[in-house]
């Protein structure tokens, strides 16, 4: 099959898979026809900057006729062997895979990793394709609290490619037009064909809110289920490490990846019938104008689609509880008159996880958070370009000493405080949701459960541009199995998700 027959834009892992099982294709010319479409849109076309850096061409071309060879003689490594992938700029590889990494970071650009992260040697090992390193909110959006979402000095602004004309000028922080949270690159690559499958973290939102703005099937696994060793990050409390798709099979088998199961997940019947589901409402559960602005009858349009979801698993047997007694968690997680998730990421990032991440690298530029701040000053054209100036959130912490105790007694009361929400009502219903533009992924992340996103429709909210949006999705801790046939169920049930307009419409005007 030649590589311009490639439907990238709907092609699956599982439909490549198939096709690469049956003979039809090889690896090669998938890796050919993934490197053209981020050849046309990446840094040209579209400009879609979802990805900070690919892997040298030859490199993947000579990796992928090796799993063509491994087989054709009848060894095949898992059902992902010869599937591409990109994984969020956080994952420290070796330099033999021809990717560095700067958690969107310039003074990690020359840094040289002395080993490849474990998660992503086991998927390597399963014989997938690292193609590139996703763009990416540079240190996960520890810089500035001006930060764009989806921006760093290596990668550029990452861009929906749902949207006409990118992200606006003085867009709020999740406003309409931008791609999500930190996790943007690895939403946007999938999105735009250019792998089938991605790879992210989330503390909050990072993963769902990108996928959900990208029409994706995404789930970020529960606290401390998937190896983080090698990763930049804030917490191993907090950060998690999730997958994101076209569909609900390939997540499935990536998720099954990453928890490195012995058997992939099982998706059940894909039957909506007698699945309890606890909808929270609309109101106080959407990000606040401050974040995003919702003009016109943008509200109105969601609302009506949350509702009619509502009834149409009603209609399908499920039993759906709507305004569910769960509170809103804006002010659920502030102990002495502090935010828990802050207080613990920044103790726990400033003592454990950077210099964890520093000491992946053999030479470093910088050793220290000190030496990363006077790096940023001394390189500001690069670093701190106009429009992305400054980096008070590095320098506050600098020299701030943290009470260690303190912190433990905020960790223990989080965990109770989110694990007891959530019990109340699970103890009644398999899943709880909501819009995934809100905030159902703080207790997720609060109790250290899993949480998801399907996608659920477009909102219209200028007179040329429509954009995705979804359903978040959580159950218990340990519960990706039946979130995952939960997700099934409903895709089986709900309309294909949408592809992205622009891309669809270059495509019709360059055939």
């Amino acid at each position: 099959m030649a590589s311009s027959q490639f439907d990238l834009l709907r092609l699956t892992a599982t439909e490549a898979a198939r096709l690469l099982d049956a003979r039809t294709t090889t690896s090669v010319e998938l890796v050919k026809a993934y490197l053209a479409q981020i050849d046309a849109h990446n840094h040209s076309g579209l400009k879609l900057n979802a990805l900070i850096s690919a892997a040298p061409a030859d490199l993947l071309i000579a990796t992928a006729r090796k799993l063509d060879q491994e087989r054709s003689s009848g060894s095949r490594r898992s059902s992902l062997h010869g599937i591409p992938f990109v994984c969020k700029d956080v994952f420290v590889t070796h330099p033999s895979l021809g990717l560095p990494t700067t958690a969107g970071a310039p003074c990690f650009q020359t840094a040289v990793a002395r080993r490849t992260s474990p998660v992503i040697e086991h998927l390597l090992r399963m014989g997938m394709i690292l193609i590139g390193k996703a763009n990416m909110t540079e240190f996960c959006g520890l810089k500035t609290p001006d930060h764009t979402t989806g921006w760093s000095p290596t990668g550029g602004q990452t861009q929906s490619p749902y949207v006409f004309g990118g992200l606006e000028e003085g867009e709020k922080v999740i406003g309409h037009s931008s791609p999500g949270g930190s996790s943007s690159g690895s939403a946007s690559a999938v999105a735009a064909g250019f792998v089938p499958l991605s790879i992210g973290t989330e503390v909050c939102n990072s993963i769902v809110t990108p996928a959900s703005r990208a029409g994706l099937y995404a789930l970020k696994c529960g606290n401390e289920t998937v190896n983080g060793d090698g990763c930049f990050g804030f917490s191993k409390h907090l950060d998690c490490i999730g997958g994101m798709s076209k569909s609900v099979e390939d997540l499935a088998v990536l998720i099954s990846a990453l928890l490195q199961r012995e058997n992939p997940f099982d998706l059940g019947n894909r039957c909506c019938d007698g699945v309890r589901i606890a909808f929270t409402e609309l109101e106080g559960w959407i990000w606040p104008d401050r974040a995003c602005s919702w003009p016109g009858d943008t509200l109105l349009q969601m609302d009506n689609c949350h509702a009619e979801t509502a009834s149409k698993l009603k209609s399908l047997g499920s039993q759906v509880t709507e305004n569910v007694n769960l509170p809103t968690p804006w002010a659920e997680f502030e102990m002495d008159g502090e935010n828990m998730f802050t207080e613990i990421s920044l103790f726990e990032f400033v003592n454990e996880r950077l210099p964890a991440f520093i000491n992946e690298f053999n030479p470093c530029e910088v050793r220290s958070l000190a030496e990363i701040v006077a790096y940023n000053e001394q390189n500001r054209d690069i670093c701190m370009p106009r429009g992305h100036e400054g980096q008070t959130d590095l320098t506050n912490l600098v020299g701030a000493a943290r009470d260690g105790a303190n912190q433990k007694a905020m960790l223990a009361e989080m965990r109770r405080r989110g694990k007891l929400a959530l019990d109340k009502v699970l103890e009644d219903h398999d899943v709880i949701a909501s819009i995934a533009d809100g905030p159902l992924p703080m207790y997720a992340a609060a109790a250290g459960c899993p949480i998801a996103c399907v996608p659920l429709g477009l909102v219209k909210y200028s007179d040329e541009n429509k954009r995705p949006y979804g359903l978040s999705l959580t159950a218990g801790k340990g519960q990706e199995g039946k979130l995952l046939r939960f997700m099934a169920a409903f895709e089986s049930a709900f309309p294909s998700r949408p592809l992205p307009q622009p891309l669809l419409q270059w495509r019709d005007t360059s055939d």
